[in-house]
């Protein structure tokens, strides 16, 4: 099993989130396609980032201020105006729906090549926290690895 490398144990088939999506259309993707996290693409598809439940999460048991925060950038990114507070107050009761993925995701994404061993695959992982890494080459996702997909491997080897 340690032979195995990231283009040998890598799932192909690889869904996107888009950065414009809204918070809670991301949640109903997730829900969708049962995964819990996705690279993330600009409108031109180029990569720019990572989103999993638990940005979800974070951004959905974060404090009023913080959803205030994320609203503001979100209106001053996009109009390039400033909104009055009680609006933006107004706003963060449905702040899934109002905020993107953009505001919510990772802006780095963590990745091994196609010919990373397992042992370096899972040394990622641990080290960086995480519970998928993507396999990229010349900054193309080929593949994702989760850590399910290595338990896996682990049971059918004993």
């Amino acid at each position: 099993m340690l032979a195995l490398t990231a283009k040998d144990i890598m799932k192909t088939e690889v869904l996107f989130a888009y950065e414009g999506w809204s918070i809670k259309y991301l949640g109903e993707f997730f829900r969708k396609h049962k995964i819990t996290g996705a690279p993330v693409v600009a409108s031109d598809h180029e990569l720019v980032g990572a989103v999993s439940v638990t940005d979800v999460f974070n951004f959905e048991n974060s404090d009023r201020d913080q959803k205030l925060a994320k609203l503001k950038d979100y209106y001053q990114e996009c109009y390039a105006l400033n909104f009055h507070e009680k609006d933006l107050e107004s706003w963060s009761l449905t702040a899934e729906e109002s905020c993107t993925v953009h505001q919510i995701m990772n802006n780095e994404v963590i990745s091994v090549d196609p010919d990373c061993n397992i042992k370096d695959i899972c040394r990622t992982m641990v080290s960086n926290g995480i519970h998928r890494v993507f396999v990229t080459r010349n900054k193309q996702i080929e593949g994702v690895i989760s850590t399910s997909d290595i338990l896996g491997l682990i049971a059918e080897t004993q």
